[in-house]
């Protein structure tokens, strides 16, 4: 009887000292954390311990019998940090808080004391880990860090801790941070956390979160198409540009022709040569020894059988009447 007696006492004594350590852990890192990162802005910290439970749920409305009373009876202790990376009402272009240090100052104390990384996770730029410590088949204490660019938040339990209850603890107790717990237990329709500047929060289901990255997916192989459509677009414009550019080329080299041929017919014949409009003018009339001309015999009539030409323009009195080229030819 008495070594029975013993043996519960140590049982007993060993539950108290793994409560009171699991306490003290709390304890300690709520201790650390506000003094080291309490007076940056953004920061945020919420220490509820056992004691305070039933004043919430009185200020919250919950009834007693209700599940969610049920799963906080079990608990200990509820640790919620936060520290937010932009003080909402002063936009920045770099942020006013680095989340780096204290994220690591977290991680690296539930490493230092012997938990175990449950869950680990990286969606849409955050980073979700989970990490949990048992005692049996119990698991007596968990932490959920969550990391953004933008927030980071810790929520740690002590307790007697079921895993399928906390969706509707985060939802019940509106306390922020604690609707993270939904990502633990894989409910696709709770609440999942997408957060953007300061204390802001918005919330999505898991099936709109899935939805969401499939439009994201959707939204770059329309920006892939884009691009390409774009690239196809500039090359076109390109070629086009090479392909004017070679008839402005081609076009200047005529000019230069032209300009040589002119130059050779002035030191032939003594004076610059008289270049028509275009052959077939509507406005002129072409005569050659005499007769009316049509356009193809102008165009291959040879400059050197040209004795003389003579131009009567239009009479700007009577704009009805045609000009004249005169053409003879020598014999």
């Amino acid at each position: 009887m008495l070594i029975k007696y013993k043996a519960m006492k140590t049982i007993v004594s060993i539950c108290i000292a793994l409560l009171v350590s699991v306490q003290v852990s709390g304890q300690d890192l709520f201790t650390s954390l506000t003094e080291k990162f309490g007076g940056k802005e953004g920061f945020s910290a919420t220490n509820l311990t056992r004691d305070m439970f039933d004043l919430y749920l009185k200020k919250k409305q919950v009834d007693p019998g209700s599940p969610v009373s049920e799963t906080l009876r079990k608990l200990d202790h509820i640790l919620v940090v936060s520290q937010s990376a932009y003080v909402y009402g002063k936009p920045e272009e770099k942020p006013a808080v680095e989340l780096s240090e204290i994220h690591n100052a977290i991680l690296s104390h539930y490493k230092a004391r012997s938990f175990t990384l449950f869950k680990t996770e990286n969606r849409m730029g955050e980073d979700l880990k989970v990490y949990i410590k048992k005692s049996g088949e119990k698991i007596t204490s968990l932490a959920l860090v969550t990391a953004s660019a933008t927030r980071m938040v810790l929520v740690e339990l002590d307790g007697e801790i079921d895993l399928g209850s906390l969706a509707d603890l985060g939802s019940t107790l509106n306390i922020s941070g604690l609707e993270n717990l939904s990502r633990i237990s894989g409910r696709s329709g709770g609440p999942v956390v997408f957060r953007d500047f300061g204390d802001y929060s918005f919330y999505f289901g898991n099936d709109r979160l899935k939805q969401m990255e499939q439009m994201e997916q959707q939204m770059k192989v329309l920006n892939d198409l884009r691009s390409e459509e774009f690239l196809n677009k500039q090359k076109e414009w390109v070629e086009k540009n090479q392909e004017f550019a070679e008839k402005h080329k081609e076009f200047a080299q005529q000019q230069r022709e032209m300009a040589e041929r002119a130059r050779e017919m002035a030191e032939k014949y003594g004076r610059h040569p008289i270049f028509l409009s275009a052959p077939g003018d509507t406005n002129m009339v072409y005569i050659i020894d005499g007769k009316k001309a049509s356009a193809k015999e102008m165009k291959n009539l040879d400059p050197d059988r040209i004795a003389t030409i003579e131009v009567i323009k239009t009479d700007k009195e009577k704009p009805s009447k045609k000009g004249e080229v005169r053409i003879t030819t020598r014999k």
